[in-house]
């Protein structure tokens, strides 16, 4: 067996922005998926089938998202300015604790690098 290789940029989640949250949970879960985690009360929700997982959220996002997580936010975000890109929203620590940084691609779809510190491989 292989060992998977892990992406500098972090794990990848797909975030969706949703008017409907518990309508949205019911049509995936109908696709196959099973609420893992997140806060109905709060407007979000985890959901999973195998290794695919979706991030559900009403109210908390203007778009839908790219969301990588566990990668090195301070690395990434310089290296991404290295190679000309502009970011959206530059590499900071955020008050939940977290490093983040938004890039939007091409045709403006936002791409969100966020860590949480027991994520961190090492401090910045």
């Amino acid at each position: 067996m292989t060992e998977e290789k892990k992406s500098p940029l972090g794990k990848l989640f797909v975030c969706l922005a949703v008017e409907d949250l518990q309508a949205s949970v019911d049509f995936y879960q109908k696709l196959g998926f099973s609420m893992t985690g997140g806060n109905l009360a709060e407007n979000w929700a985890i959901l999973a089938d195998g290794e695919n997982e979706l991030h559900l959220f009403e109210g908390h996002l203007q778009s839908n998202a790219l969301n990588f997580r566990g990668g090195e936010v301070f690395e990434i975000a310089k290296s991404l300015k290295e190679q000309g890109l502009e970011m959206a929203s530059d590499a900071v620590t955020e008050d939940d604790g977290s490093d983040g940084a938004w890039i939007r691609d091409p045709d403006g779809n936002e791409i969100y690098f966020n860590t949480a510190p027991g994520e961190r491989r090492r401090s910045h």
